[in-house]
C-alpha cells in the first residue's frame, strides 16, 4: 500500500519527501483535492458542466479507440494463425481406414429374484403413507 501512495504522490506536485509516511501523503493528497473541489465550486456552473462534457467526450473517444486497436489486432492475429496453416503441409491419410468394432458382448449374471410374501394389509399402508 505505501508503494501505491508514494507512486501516486509523486505523481502529483508536491516536493519528493522519502520521511514522510503513508498517511502524511494521504493527508497531504487529500487537502489538495479539498483546494482543487473548492476552486471547482467557485466556477460558473455552466463552464463546469461543458469541461465535465468535454471529459467525458475523450474517455468515450479514448475507449472507443481502444476497442477498435484491440479488434485490430485480434483480426490480424487471425489472419496470421490461416495464414500459418495454409503454408503448413496437407496432412493425408495414408493407407487403409482402422474399422472400428463393437467391445465383446459382456455376460450378464442374472439375479435371482427373491420373492417376498406381502401382507394385503401392510401394502395399503405403504400405499396410503406414499400418497
Amino acid at each position: 500500500l505505501k508503494g501505491r501512495v508514494a507512486e501516486v504522490y509523486g505523481r502529483l506536485p508536491f516536493e519528493p519527501d522519502s520521511s514522510l509516511s503513508t498517511l502524511m501523503m494521504l493527508t497531504n493528497m487529500e487537502a489538495r483535492l479539498e483546494e482543487h473541489l473548492a476552486a471547482v465550486a467557485m466556477l460558473p456552473p455552466e463552464e463546469v458542466e461543458r469541461a465535465e462534457k468535454d471529459k467525458e467526450r475523450e474517455r468515450r473517444l479514448r475507449l472507443r479507440g481502444e476497442k477498435l486497436a484491440a479488434a485490430r489486432r485480434l483480426q490480424e492475429e487471425r489472419v496470421a494463425k490461416s495464414i500459418e496453416r495454409s503454408k503448413a503441409p496437407v496432412h493425408r491419410a495414408a493407407g487403409k481406414p482402422v474399422v472400428f468394432r463393437a467391445p465383446p458382448l459382456v455376460a450378464r449374471r442374472r439375479r435371482k429374484e427373491v420373492r417376498e410374501e406381502r401382507d394385503p394389509d401392510e401394502e395399503d399402508l405403504r400405499e396410503f403413507l406414499a400418497e
